[in-house]
């Protein structure tokens, strides 16, 4: 599969003041400089995490979603998703926390096999992978291929609306060979995710993708960028989806 690249908007870290040797806290944002491992997660039934969502690009805010685990066992994780807007969805998990069955990102739903790496455990800063799978949309059977590289950018200290955590930076560049005819074509997705041991989960998420725009999407409300110096256009361009970002609310672990 030819080399791709996402151009993405960085990340806005946070400032970091001086400080005291002796007393005073960590800002929040500042690299920990630790190489501590953080290891898999155990899972509970009953365990839950509620996160608000917003757009990242007009900061609107799209409601909440709360994750509860209701299976943990024979090295599955199954959890029931439960958005603002009503319904619940049920996503399933390896014992790793990697994807099994749940919605990609801007995407609907997918079965992954192998398993979609999101965290490969255990976590120690500077560690990559890269992996390349097949996800099949139950609605029709039909299969895609994915690469997933990842990283483990390093430790952080965030803070959310649950509180300050100290987390490991995640970070996955995706390609999603999910395309429509005549519609729009594979996927580049981007996805970060603050995972804090404490929590056994995530504190913070931001995901973005593209996807290949075939034919331009003329009269569609799409802009067709040309980039000839006839004004032809001469290639597929792309169309920014959804940039959204969530942040723990509450949660309760054991």
């Amino acid at each position: 599969m030819a080399t791709f690249t996402l151009h993405v908007r960085h990340l806005v870290a946070a400032a970091v003041a001086a400080v005291s040797a002796a007393c005073a806290p960590i800002p929040v944002g500042t690299p920990l400089n630790s190489s501590a491992t953080a290891t898999t997660p155990a899972l509970m039934v009953g365990d839950s995490w509620t996160y608000r969502v917003r757009d990242a690009y007009t900061s609107i805010e799209r409601g909440t979603e709360r994750y509860t685990v209701d299976q943990a066992n024979g090295g599955r994780v199954v959890l029931t998703v439960a958005p603002a807007s009503g319904g619940e969805q049920m996503q399933v998990y390896d014992s790793q926390l990697n994807w099994l069955k749940r919605p990609a990102t801007n995407l609907q739903e997918f079965s992954y096999n192998p398993a979609y790496p999101a965290f490969n455990f255990p976590l120690t800063p500077g560690k990559t992978w890269q992996t390349r799978l097949n996800a099949t949309d139950p609605a029709d059977g039909k299969s895609y291929p994915v690469r997933v590289d990842g990283t483990v950018v390093g430790w952080e200290r965030v803070k959310v609306p649950a509180g300050e955590f100290d987390t490991l930076k995640i970070q996955r560049v995706v390609y999603f060979g999910y395309w429509v005819s005549a519609l729009r074509g594979p996927s580049e997705i981007i996805e970060y995710e603050w995972y804090a041991p404490a929590v056994k989960q995530a504190v913070r998420r931001e995901v973005q993708s593209r996807y290949r725009n075939i034919l331009g999407a003329i009269g569609t409300g799409f802009v067709r960028v040309s980039s000839g110096d006839d004004g032809k256009d001469d290639g597929p361009r792309y169309i920014q989806e959804d940039w959204l970002v969530s942040e723990l609310v509450s949660y309760s672990v054991r």
